[in-house]
């Protein structure tokens, strides 16, 4: 066993469940996937149409890199928000059908489910970076809010399927309405212009409220709402749910045993607290920095908010090892430790040996993304590796072919 996984034994016991409440994926995307997923040839792995689904986002990311790299949607061509909303929806067409692909050709397993997750989780940030580039967010405070928001929701239907081992897809979820209803967004801009997500929609004068109409402060108490802010509204409430639904989900599967349900729910509550705690450190590392991290054409935004992605997919890939093999929830992620030491680091060294700040908070985040990247490539590596070994499988081609 490797540093990440120390127990095989629990996937032998392995049986996927899920719940799908969706209208929306009962009678118009399913009756739709069973047909698409005829194109691919029973020869070929359905890990394999996870990958491929993926370069769909690729794609994606890498043409807002070519025409809008500072997300302001300055010169991006029209076409793009058709590209975006095409790619967008052949990832999500791929997602669904793997796991059809899978029971088509007899390799439903562990390391299936294991490879979906992963790719979501990475898929979370790449996705909400093309979107602040259509809703024109720039690199602001308002996209790593947005990115929380997104992180979070995954981090806990991943939570909730540890504790409940049932993956819930309520009747409007993230994987169905919620990508459906940024295709539509991106047709929208495709029609209609980016400029429709900044153009002001109504102001709220709070001035009144407080008795300060002639206040030199009036100005400030003026707040003005475009498309994008309601979007993110909407996104808050959204996720409001999502965590009441969640934690009702744990609860009511821990009530069956009356006598523990107490504990159970004491201690499933605690493994919100890792995310939590680590994006307290982002808000305040990404607040110290922010006059080189929001510079217009700041050259450490995007690294760090990959990083970002990066220690939230790894542990998201923790909680799936240890959901498949029936061990302990892991409440303890290395990597969530990076932005700590960046803002002790940059205290230190900045404020107090008064080292040049701007050179070092450039320095700071490219060494996290570095380490981001080595422990969530040592991670995949390893599970892989250590999962393919002890199912005697393939990762990426069919070993043992369905017989007839």
């Amino acid at each position: 066993m490797g540093a990440f996984i120390h127990n095989l034994e629990g996937l032998k016991d392995y049986k996927y469940q899920g719940e799908d409440h969706s209208i929306v994926t009962k009678y118009v995307l399913k009756p739709f996937w069973l047909k698409f997923v005829q194109i691919f040839p029973l020869s070929m792995a359905p890990n394999l149409v996870t990958l491929l689904g993926f370069c769909f986002i690729l794609i994606n990311l890498i043409t807002v890199f070519i025409y809008d790299i500072y997300l302001n949607n300055l010169d991006c061509p029209r076409w793009c928000y058709l590209s975006y909303a095409i790619g967008l929806f052949l990832y999500q067409t791929f997602d669904a059908c793997d796991g059809i692909h899978a029971r088509r050709t007899g390799q439903s397993g562990p390391l299936g489910e294991l490879f979906d997750h992963c790719v979501d989780a990475i898929n979370t940030t790449l996705s909400t970076i093309v979107f602040a580039s259509v809703t024109k967010m720039n690199y602001s405070f308002l996209l790593i809010i947005a990115q929380f928001g997104c992180l979070f929701n995954f981090y806990l239907s991943t939570w909730e399927e540890y504790h409940t081992h049932i993956l819930y897809l309520s009747k409007f979820s993230g994987p169905v309405e919620g990508i459906l209803m940024i295709i539509i967004l991106f047709i929208i801009t495709f029609l209609f212009g980016p400029e429709i997500w900044t153009k002001k929609l109504f102001q709220i004068n709070l001035s009144n409220l407080f008795n300060a109409t002639n206040s030199p402060l009036s100005s400030n108490l003026i707040l003005t709402f475009n498309c994008t802010n309601i979007y993110i509204i909407l996104g808050i409430f959204s996720l409001y749910f999502n965590i009441r639904t969640s934690v009702n989900n744990v609860m009511r599967a821990y009530k069956k045993d009356p006598s523990t349900q107490y504990d159970n729910t004491k201690k499933a509550v605690k493994g919100l607290i890792p995310f939590l705690l680590y994006y307290l450190s982002i808000f305040v590392y990404s607040l110290l920095i922010q006059d080189y991290l929001f510079a217009e054409k700041s050259t450490i935004f995007l690294p760090f908010i990959i990083s970002i992605g990066l220690n939230i997919a790894f542990s998201v890939g923790r909680i799936i090892v240890s959901h498949l093999t029936l061990n302990d929830f892991p409440y303890f992620f290395p990597p969530m430790l990076i932005p700590l030491f960046q803002l002790l680091t940059y205290t230190i060294f900045g404020s107090l040996l008064k080292f040049d700040k701007q050179s070092l908070a450039i320095n700071l985040v490219y060494t996290g993304l570095g380490l981001s990247l080595a422990i969530h490539g040592t991670f995949i590596y390893e599970i892989i590796h250590e999962i393919t070994e002890y199912l005697d499988i393939y990762a990426l081609t069919i070993k043992h072919p369905k017989i007839a």
